[in-house]
């Protein structure tokens, strides 16, 4: 692991969100961390590509730890739970000034960072199904591509549209029985018992 590397993307963060990506200079951050610019350039060749390793590592951490909390789950209807419940947390979800930033004055870096996000949740997504059919617990006929498509794009809605708090219900209760709807559209016999027990103890 690069110390001084990850000490950099650290500081860029940090930056980014305070101040904007655009604003942040190479000087910036180097007087920040009380280091020389040399230094920084020997592991960043430009401030794009900065930029770019930050975002980066940012959704490689948050995909991490969501494949770290399916990992032990006891079954494929919980781990779908928590993959839809999680992902809205994700910074290409919802608009800030620092994405704002980004998509307009960096759109490249933006466009490519969106895409490994999509990717990389429609990739849990996608394992979730496969191994819920394998158990079970998903009809076998379904195709796994729409689905795949399907459930990310809800996920999606729920995460960004703000409306759903209109209907005076908890947004984690909302969540909760979008999601259910989501997983019985899709489950077999053996799944809906699955759900249900699950959703009795949660």
């Amino acid at each position: 692991m690069d110390v001084i590397k990850d000490q950099i993307i650290n500081k860029s963060i940090e930056l980014f969100t305070q101040i904007g990506v655009k604003v942040v200079t190479m000087d910036m951050i180097s007087k920040d961390l009380c280091m020389s610019k040399k230094t920084i350039y020997e592991h960043f060749s430009s401030k794009e590509d900065l930029i770019k390793n930050t975002f980066s590592k940012c959704i490689t951490a948050a995909i991490q730890e969501l494949e770290n909390k399916i990992k032990n789950c006891p079954n494929i209807i919980q781990q779908k739970f928590i993959i839809l419940e999680d992902s809205s947390h994700f910074i290409f979800f919802k608009e800030n000034q620092t994405l704002f930033q980004l998509k307009n004055f960096y759109p490249d870096i933006y466009t490519e960072m969106i895409s490994l996000q999509n990717d990389s949740l429609k990739t849990l997504i996608k394992t979730n199904i496969i191994l819920g059919i394998e158990d079970g617990l998903y009809r076998s006929k379904i195709n796994k591509k729409l689905t795949v498509e399907y459930f990310y794009l809800i996920e999606k809605i729920i995460a960004i549209d703000d409306k759903l708090s209109e209907v005076n219900v908890n947004d984690n209760v909302v969540k909760k029985y979008f999601i259910e709807l989501l997983i019985r559209s899709i489950a077999t016999k053996k799944g809906c018992k699955e759900l249900e027990k699950y959703i009795s103890k949660n």
